[in-house]
């Protein structure tokens, strides 16, 4: 399996709760969407939003990663299949607790404009 160099860029930053670097993977105006159960639970419009979101979805997790089980690249789209884990680091809104251990598959896709990701859309 070989993914695109940003999403293996991305992933690993991700996995290492680097913001910065993760940040350096994606244009100004990246749209990011996260479905749970069907839903949109999460939304960010630019980059400054995502920043935002994504120091959030840092400091909530003690630790957390992706395992990329599948992937499908078809011209400037990606879609990933993960093993996700993650120790939640504080009490959260969604009834989460602190020190509780999350385990779950999901995927997500990506559209990329320039080896950069300009969408994320993450479902589990």
């Amino acid at each position: 399996m070989h993914l695109p160099a940003v999403i293996q860029s991305y992933v690993d930053a991700y996995n290492a709760k680097d913001v910065d670097c993760m940040l350096q993977c994606l244009v100004d105006e990246v749209h990011f969407q996260n479905f749970s159960s069907g839903e949109i639970n999460a939304e960010a419009k630019g980059i400054n939003e995502f920043t935002a979101l994504a120091k959030m979805g840092a400091s909530a997790f003690r630790e957390r990663h992706q395992s990329v089980t599948n992937c499908i690249v078809v011209a400037n789209r990606v879609m990933i299949e993960v093993d996700y884990t993650a120790v939640v680091a504080t009490d959260l809104p969604n009834g989460w607790t602190a020190g509780q251990t999350l385990s779950f598959r999901g995927s997500s896709y990506f559209e990329l404009e320039n080896a950069r990701i300009v969408k994320i859309v993450d479902a589990s």
